[in-house]
């Protein structure tokens, strides 16, 4: 959950700067809150599709907008979904051993589980692992989650951050522009 809002001291500059019309003060800060937040998922989304080899429609569904009203001055990017299963992202699955790619800085790489087991493509399309030496019970192969990759802070929420004040800042004057007239 990413939250947007706005601190006391905006709301004060933004109804000096109306003057006159200050009571439209929160309508500016609603749509500049709003815009902000659509601004914030899509900056989110392609850092994330930077980041890792998840496939766009999957980041799309997982992310939703709580929008900013008058009487609430607060928009909210919610993320959720749980742990993807790893076909997701990159992966490659010959006869011998699958191999699969989270991260994009990284290659392929072969998928061993203990004892040197391999993984391998199922008739459904995912990729299986047994557990042991055993034929059964096997076991299908998950990654990491859209909430995890939005919430790390060295690789996609710290580097979208201060683009979304930045952002904020620039749509409140915007907001304020249009109402002037100007």
């Amino acid at each position: 959950m990413i939250e947007i809002s706005y601190d006391r001291n905006m709301l004060r500059q933004v109804e000096r700067r109306l003057g006159r019309m200050k009571s439209e003060a929160p309508k500016a800060l609603k749509n500049a809150l709003n815009q902000t937040a659509r601004q914030a998922r899509t900056d989110l989304k392609n850092q994330v599709r930077k980041q890792y080899t998840v496939k766009a429609g999957k980041v799309s569904q997982a992310m939703r907008i709580q929008r900013a009203t008058n009487a609430n001055l607060d928009a909210t990017i919610f993320v959720k979904g749980r742990v993807l299963n790893i076909t997701n992202y990159k992966t490659t699955a010959p006869k011998r051993g699958a191999k699969a790619q989270v991260v994009k800085d990284g290659g392929l790489k072969q998928i061993v589980g203990p004892k040197g087991i391999t993984a391998f493509k199922g008739i459904n399309g995912l990729l299986w692992q047994r557990r042991d030496k055993e034929r059964y019970p096997i076991k299908p192969l998950k990654s990491l989650s859209i909430p995890k990759a939005v919430g790390n802070e060295k690789k996609v929420y710290g580097r979208v951050e201060p683009d979304i004040k930045k952002n904020l800042k620039a749509n409140v004057n915007a907001q304020v522009r249009k109402i002037l007239g100007g």
